[in-house]
């Protein structure tokens, strides 16, 4: 039986069907430990200490090995992505308020110049700063 590489089948010793989204999702929190051959692979959240990025993969209740699927690995990558074009800022006390130093390469990148008029907006990360 030829199958697609988007679809995948449940094997049972009475059936092969094709399995549902939802099924494929517990299918993996059953499988053995590939490296040790003992324990059962677990779906765990964890944080890469040095960056403080936060990342889901599965662990083996036995050796500790961590493993992704490829949309963990997916996930994980832009998160690293985003880190990597990010720039360390400087805050500074302005009057009443705060200032935001940005990095000369940024501010010739987008026409920013002293005196030009931008929009400050809330993101679910923090804050947006847009140009004008």
């Amino acid at each position: 039986m030829k199958q697609k590489k988007s679809e995948r089948f449940l094997m049972s010793k009475k059936s092969v069907r094709k399995a549902s989204k939802s099924e494929l999702s517990h299918v993996t929190d059953f499988l053995g430990c590939p490296v040790c051959q003992k324990g059962k692979m677990e779906k765990k959240k964890d944080i890469m200490e040095q960056d403080g990025i936060e990342f889901e993969a599965y662990k083996c209740s036995e050796c500790g090995e961590e493993i992704m699927t490829m949309k963990q690995l997916k996930v994980l990558a832009n998160k690293y992505r985003k880190l990597r074009n990010a720039k360390d800022i400087t805050f500074s006390k302005w009057g009443n308020s705060i200032a935001v130093r940005i990095p000369s390469d940024i501010a010739d990148e987008y026409n920013i110049s002293a005196g030009k008029h931008g929009t400050l907006t809330k993101d679910k990360e923090g804050i947006k700063i847009i140009p004008s």
